[in-house]
């Protein structure tokens, strides 16, 4: 079964919880309560907390049916004993708010990672927020939630969400949110056992005129002392007297305590069955909810069956209506646990299990799949529960994303001492891996590998094998075993049949390579397999894929050096994938990571700190390493190292917390570097002397270190450690250092790290009294540095280069080229006063002649537009270019004539006659 043939289409899915979404109807008379007068229609928030058996979900179903006929919007949610997460609520309401009808391929989902609760919570605030109308979301039966992270969830629901968002909860015990200030703020308001118990009114109201007359006043205030107003045991009550002849004596020989319930139930209303009828409700009580169906197939008698449920049907037995079309049921709960203790003593144990089995059968055939598999659990019969989980693996771990449920089902299975098919075993892995529980996701993949081998002739399994071997390597990849996945992409793909593997899996496979090779500066190398990735991703029809690929083809030119390439590619790519996506989508995010990266070594802070917004949103549950590290990078270049900047510390370190321990030590080398620019030296070297950057070796300590190693984590330690020496003044120490460093950059073609290398260089030989030799330096940067707009390093050594500036002629720098000499003089507009006179010389030393031989026919049309006075918007109306477009066009424009805004770019191209 591949990715693609597995799929089920939207249409055919079927819906795994009936009338989980519907509001409950009831066959007996419901009792309005008092209380429904007094509720204030603008309350944030109405919680019901009462034990079972209070009228909680009656009370709320007249209040969802007043505010229905109101013409308000609302919906209705209801939990159950399967519901035990917080995802399973957010999965629910995202589904009613919105419905997703895009299925993603198994690989695919993998690297777009597990949404943290934190990023699912604030997905479905968004779409609460972003609901065209006002809207109330009903709760029911809140109490199955034991995650310890309701309690967020539910402040996000009050804090955050807009005025016109409300909710109605119920729950059997206390629910965790703020209530301290909820009350503050009058958000809430809270109804208890006392607000629903019945009163002498509802009693009477409740028995009947005919029964109030025969037990008189004294009766109904019996009734309301024996039942404590408890509505359940006033129904029961009501029971017992209607079938008594003596009613007046049946009340009085009826205690009120929880043996007389169930003596109750069994003397009053199982009595009154015939034995066929007990026997039927006593299997019936084996069911979670049920049909005429359902119960035909597990009970057995058709017939029979629609006897029985008619007649509890018509003498209101407990039994609720789940559908408008009341063709599903469940029993009331204090029924159902009833009936579940006597079938325990009066029904045998094989005829249970029969039962539960032959339900499992039945929901597995209608597409009732949690059910199904939770019957075959409670049946004991492993067997049935493997070949169901065999069965709906595919769609339910990756299409409908309930991987937290298909895990505890395979761990209860292997608690059991049993495993299941290879094909669910292999969906396990991939729930494990998508929640990133890699580690243990490798030892399962191993296991699942090995008892494979054993049977590898088969016939029917090499595909499955290949989708293994395929899920083996992307687990290797995310969990930085780089050698590992590289050479397990390459043997997948050296095995590979022509039009056998899916699209995605090949584009994949071509990416881990291209991402290894690009980690050791073989970037001629991985630039060829990162074009066959893009054509394989545009033949999958996938704008997912594509943007997958535009990532590891990005990287390429971040690593050589060549971010115009990048951020114009990743500019373009991401309003593409934006159109089609959404911002929500974490491709986005791993996408804009890259392109801040882009743009901060360009010096667009501005544009940076707005793709490092949307980009770390979701950089904790998406994406990738060497992704990940660039969004760091990025951050920390535009962190100022105040305590109240917009960029703190912290949000970075939990980001890199989520990733394997190479992206810990690539993190401390730019954190290192940029404390060396902040001047906070001791800061510097107390992070290197944590992560061993200070011993002889230069590499780090730990037992991971050789599984760490790749060109581009050497090359950044060793950069780290040569800016640590030249801030300890240690010049000559370093010198042999540099040159080594020096040789493998331009062997290996990284163009910024060249650039920085140079920078370093002169920065020793201005320490050293050498400022000609610092002038070849920078000039050497200068030369490699402007094609490719590489302008941060220049902006963190703007100290050198003011010395250098400020106590030289502008006839000192020779550029052979034009656009040179304008790099330099852009770069050098942040110096002070006496730099900018040289600079201000060396600016002036060129006319505007050789000016329009380097602007582009672009530039040219824009500053036309400037003369003439459009905004940046209406010059994108002009030219039908985006507006991010226009702005990249006039940064080169602004950084070809040396200055920083419009109104000194129209000054120089006027001194140049540029202007007409």
């Amino acid at each position: 079964m591949t990715g693609k043939s597995s799929r089920l289409d939207r249409r055919q899915r079927p819906e795994l919880r009936i009338g989980r979404n519907e509001l409950p109807v009831f066959f007996f008379n419901s009792l309005r309560p008092q209380l429904l007068k007094t509720l204030q229609p603008e309350t944030k928030c109405l919680v019901v907390v009462a034990p079972v058996g209070y009228g909680k979900t009656v009370m709320m179903s007249m209040l969802f049916n007043d505010l229905r006929q109101a013409g308000k919007q609302c919906l209705w949610l209801t939990l159950d004993d399967r519901d035990l997460t917080v995802e399973s609520i957010i999965f629910e309401l995202g589904e009613m708010l919105y419905r997703d009808d895009k299925s993603l391929h198994p690989t695919q989902a993998l690297f777009r990672g597990y949404d943290l609760a934190e990023r699912r919570i604030d997905i479905l605030i968004r779409q609460l927020n972003n609901y065209p109308l006002p809207i109330t979301i009903f709760i029911d039966n809140l109490h199955f939630c034991v995650d310890p992270g309701l309690g967020r969830l539910l402040d996000q629901f009050l804090f955050r969400t807009r005025g016109s968002v409300h909710f109605v909860i119920s729950s059997s015990r206390e629910i965790p949110f703020d209530t301290t200030r909820a009350q503050l703020e009058g958000l809430t308001r809270q109804i208890g056992p006392a607000e629903l118990s019945f009163g002498e009114c509802e009693v009477a109201e409740l028995l009947g005129d005919k029964l109030c007359q025969k037990i008189g006043a004294q009766g109904i205030r019996e009734v309301v002392r024996k039942t404590e107003g408890w509505p359940a045991a006033a129904r029961m009550i009501k029971i017992l007297l209607d079938s008594s002849a003596q009613p007046k004596a049946a009340l009085e020989s009826f205690s009120g305590s929880d043996e007389s319930f169930g003596q109750l139930l069994n003397s009053q209303v199982l009595s009154a069955f015939s034995d066929e009828t007990r026997e039927f409700l006593l299997g019936l009580a084996q069911l979670r909810i049920f049909s005429e169906e359902l119960c035909s197939e597990a009970i057995g008698g058709k017939q029979a069956v629609h006897e029985h449920l008619t007649y509890l049907a018509e003498h209101n037995m407990f039994i609720i209506p789940l559908d408008p079309s009341r063709s599903w049921f469940r029993l009331h709960g204090l029924f159902r646990d009833h009936l579940l203790r006597e079938s325990e003593l009066l029904l045998d144990a094989s005829r249970r299990q029969e039962v539960l089995v032959r339900a499992a059968r039945w929901c597995e055939r209608h597409g009732l799949w949690r059910d199904a598999v939770e019957y075959a659990f409670t049946s004991g019969s492993m067997p049935t529960a493997i070949q169901i989980l065999e069965h709906i693996a595919p769609f339910f771990v990756r299409d409908l994303g309930a991987g937290t449920q298909y895990i505890r089902w395979l761990e209860m299975l292997h608690e059991r001492g049993r495993q299941a098919g290879a094909e669910a075993e292999y969906w396990f892995v991939w729930a494990l891996a998508f929640h990133r529980r890699y580690e243990y996701a490798h030892k399962q993949i191993t296991k699942l590998s090995s008892r494979l081998q054993r049977r590898k002739s088969r016939a029917g399994s090499s595909d499955l094998h290949r989708r293994i071997a395929i899920l083996r390597i992307s687990l290797d990849s995310l969990m930085d075993r780089i050698e590992d996945s590289y050479q397990g992409a390459a043997r997948w793909l050296a095995e590979a049949n022509d039009g056998e593997d899916d699209a995605f899996d090949l584009a994949a496979a071509h990416c881990i390579i291209c991402c290894y090779l690009t980690n050791n500066f073989r970037f001629v190398e991985a630039r060829k397999v990162a074009q066959f990735a893009r054509q394989i991703a545009f033949q999958a029809e996938s704008t997912y894929a594509q943007g997958w690929v535009a990532c590891y083809a990005a990287l390429i030119a971040v690593g050589e050096g060549g971010y115009a390439d990048a951020y114009a590619d990743l500019v373009q790519a991401l309003a593409v994938t934006r159109a089609e996506l959404g911002d929500e989508a974490g491709i986005c995010g791993t996408m804009a990571l890259i392109a801040a990266r882009s743009a901060v070594g360009m010096g667009l802070d501005s544009e940076a700190r707005q793709l490092l917004e949307l980009g770390i949103k979701s950089s904790r549950d998406h994406g990738f390493l060497e992704a990940a590290g660039c969004g760091l990078e990025a951050g920390l270049m535009l962190w100022s190292g105040k305590d109240d900047d917009v960029i703190e510390l912290s949000m970075l370190r939990n980001v890199v917390g989520v990733y394997p321990q190479r992206l810990a030590y690539t993190f401390s080398c730019y954190l290192i570097r940029r404390l060396i620019v902040l001047g906070r030296i001791d800061d510097a070297f107390a992070e290197a002397e944590r992560i061993g950057l200070n011993h002889a070796s230069g590499k780090g300590t730990g037992r991971t270190e050789k599984a760490l190693r790749v060109a581009h984590l050497d090359a950044l330690m060793a950069m780290a450690k040569i800016e640590l020496q030249i801030a300890a003044g240690r010049y000559k120490r370093v010198m042999p250092l540099l040159a080594g460093e020096l040789r493998q950059a331009k062997a290996s073609g990284c163009s910024a790290r060249l650039v920085e290398l140079e920078l370093n260089s002169a920065s020793i030989a201005v320490r050293l009294q050498d400022h000609a030799l610092g002038i070849r330096h920078v000039t050497r940067a200068v030369r490699i540095a402007s094609s490719r707009r590489i302008v941060r390093p220049f902006t963190d050594h703007l100290e050198i280069l003011n010395i250098l500036v400020s106590q030289s002629k502008a006839s000192a720098w020779g550029f052979a080229i034009e656009e040179e000499r304008l790099f330099f003089v852009q770069i050098c507009r942040h110096l002070d006063s006496a730099g900018q006179v040289e600079i201000a010389n060396l600016a002036a030393s060129e006319g505007g002649s050789r000016m329009l031989d380097v602007l582009t026919p672009r530039e040219i049309e824009l500053l036309g537009f400037l003369d003439a006075g459009l905004s940046n918007q209406q010059m994108a109306d002009r030219t039908d270019i985006s507006l991010t477009t226009v702005k990249w066009h006039l940064q080169n424009l602004y950084g070809k004539l040396g200055v920083s805004s419009r109104t000194a770019a129209l000054a120089r191209a006027r001194t140049m006659s540029l202007l007409g």
